[in-house]
């Protein structure tokens, strides 16, 4: 059996990028602590959500997606409540994330963040 010792889980970057009132860019990075999974496992999570794909509604996916990465990372920094205290990573709070006005920004950066952790982050030259 082939295995590489690891510590079962891994920290990625997630970059959202939103846009200001000025329509200026403005890029925020959250760090996301992800598990580790063989292909095999990746599959069964991927397979277990798909069965659950009829949704219509776009919330519906994106509540959807908020199981799927409540399954997949287990902690995030650089995330805050109104109060600017730091938010703990839950379901809940990814499901508030999703569905807020940024949705398609977090559901894009945090889709990217899973295909990291599962198939490796690229470097750079």
């Amino acid at each position: 059996m082939f295995k590489i010792a690891n510590s079962g889980t891994v920290r990625v970057p997630a970059e959202i990028l939103t846009r200001t009132e000025s329509g200026a860019e403005n890029k925020i990075t959250i760090q996301l602590t992800g598990r580790l999974l063989t292909q095999p496992a990746w599959d069964a999570l991927f397979a277990k959500y798909a069965a659950e794909a009829g949704a219509g509604e776009l919330s519906e996916v994106y509540r959807q997606n908020a199981r799927l990465y409540a399954e997949v990372f287990t902690a995030w920094e650089g995330v805050t409540d109104a109060d600017g205290e730091a938010l703990p990573l839950s379901q809940a709070a990814l499901e508030a994330a999703l569905l807020s006005v940024d949705g398609p920004q977090v559901n894009a950066a945090l889709q990217q963040a899973v295909h990291a952790l599962r198939f490796g982050a690229v470097r750079k030259n």
